[in-house]
């Protein structure tokens, strides 16, 4: 070619963004690989994982968990196996880029928006969550045991129900393959652990510092691990099966030009991500009945929703069919229901200009907040009718009730921040009043979603609230 004629520009080249989970070239060579790590601090209370830096951490990495005991017990119904973690921490040298406090509580609201169906047919296995309804049938008076009528609705785990003589009701037992006494192994999606690692192929070739994994389990003592059969002993103690606990690491690779081309081309990386802080406070019955107004933080952050719950604190956990992990309605006297009387005040102004108070409107927020709305009956959310038959039984355990059951367990409510604003330095401030309330003390949590900025550079990762 004359060298007075242009040259034909190369063809332009763009680099695909290699964190981000999702479809790839056709034409790109991945390759992957999984390591089964055991953890360097293994106990009953704590145990810490470390990760080699090499290729790209899948976030569908899993650390496995199980408990060392015999017998018919099981998991919560709602959470299953999650119930072992009361924190999680993700730290990168000396730093803590990442951690939830009261992990288990915060899993009892995540976990009402899976389907049923994926419950009883993947997370049974999985993660030993069994939340799915079916109709409960009762005899019908023409000699059959279980007839067409079915007026009520039950858990259903594809098992039948030990019918009584009258066909009119009868107790499901736990499935075999979750009893504590089979040993089973469930998992927990490192990503469920840290939403920074939601959606994102952490590099951690690029880092240079130590990336652990630190869990603190549900103290043993708390008869909070997991819940007994009927025919079992209760306050009995649930080890963790320390021979179980691994984290199954699935690391993803690139041609090695390409994993350099990459790092050369992204010096510098930076993402957000949402992290969540907790603020605990106590309160009795006497203090719920009356209006407060109580700061939960948030300060001089960016905070896109404040998730709430209120526990009703009892000293056998292990009785309940989700084992305490739950917020509860107000209460029902004289078939009446009780209102639960709220608002949130940031920057100055009010959340909402009428104060919330209706069931149906405490229902849609959330499902609003998130964009779908929770797998739950109105009874599990309200205590509004009475679906769930107290003659229908799960280990022994009468689902309509308040305490035992699921009557009113999944009454979070989530107050969604829309106005995109920094909060100020008055932070957030929450108004609530329930009109009727369970005796006994309570526990409300309120789970912050906060956004972070994550930078990783020179092979140092640091976070920062955005």
């Amino acid at each position: 070619m004359p060298e007075f004629m242009d040259k034909e520009p190369e063809p332009e080249t763009k680099m695909p963004n290699l964190m981000k989970v999702g479809e790839i070239p056709v034409d790109m060579e991945i390759d992957c690989d999984t390591s089964i790590l055991d953890p360097v601090v293994n106990g009953n209370n704590f145990c810490r994982f470390v990760l080699e830096n090499k290729g790209f951490l899948h976030s569908n990495s899993k650390i496995t968990l199980g408990v060392d005991k015999a017998g018919e017990q099981t998991f919560p119904v709602n959470i299953g196996v999650h119930s072992l973690i009361e924190r999680c921490a993700l730290k990168i040298g000396t730093h803590t880029i990442s951690e939830t406090d009261d992990f288990n509580h915060l899993m009892a609201y995540k976990s009402m928006f899976i389907p049923q169906d994926r419950n009883i047919e993947r997370e049974t296995y999985l993660t030993s969550r069994i939340m799915n309804h079916e109709f409960q049938y009762v005899n019908d008076d023409v000699g059959l045991d279980f007839g067409t009528s079915a007026s009520f609705v039950g858990l259903g785990t594809y098992l039948n129900p030990e019918g009584n003589d009258a066909g009119d009701g009868g107790d499901l037992p736990s499935q075999p393959e979750i009893r504590t006494g089979f040993k089973p192994v469930f998992q927990v999606s490192i990503a469920d652990l840290f939403p920074m690692l939601q959606d994102v192929s952490f590099p951690l070739y690029l880092c240079d510092e130590q990336i652990s994994i630190e869990l603190h389990f549900t103290s043993d003592t708390s008869n909070r691990r997991c819940v007994f059969d009927t025919n079992e002993t209760a306050d009995e103690s649930y080890p963790i099966d320390t021979t179980q606990t691994k984290l199954i690491a699935d690391y993803i690779y690139y041609p090695n030009d390409e994993m350099v081309a990459y790092a050369n081309a992204n010096p510098k990386i930076e993402y957000t991500f949402k992290d969540y802080r907790l603020n605990k406070r106590t309160f009795t019955q006497a203090q719920l009945l009356t209006e407060q107004n109580f700061d939960v933080g948030g300060a001089g952050r960016v905070c896109t929703k404040v998730i709430t719950g209120l526990e009703n604190v009892t000293a056998n956990g292990d009785t309940e069919v989700t084992v305490g992990y739950k917020s509860v309605a107000p209460a029902v006297s004289n078939q009446n229901n009780g209102r639960f009387i709220t608002n949130l005040m940031y920057n100055d102004q009010r959340l909402y200009p009428i104060d919330r108070e209706n069931g149906a409107v405490h229902f849609n927020d959330v499902a609003r907040a998130e964009g779908v709305p929770p797998h739950v009956l109105r009874q599990e959310y309200n205590k509004e009718g009475s679906i769930l038959s107290p003659d229908f039984t799960y280990m022994g355990r009468d689902l309509s009730s308040s305490t035992a059951g699921l009557n009113g367990f999944a009454h979070w409510i989530v107050y969604a921040l829309n106005r995109n604003e920094r909060i100020n330095s008055n932070g957030i401030r929450l108004q609530t009043k329930y009109t009727k309330a369970l005796t006994g003390t309570f526990i409300h949590r309120s789970y912050l979603e906060l956004v972070k900025t994550a930078t990783l550079e020179n092979g140092r990762f640091r976070t920062q609230y955005a």
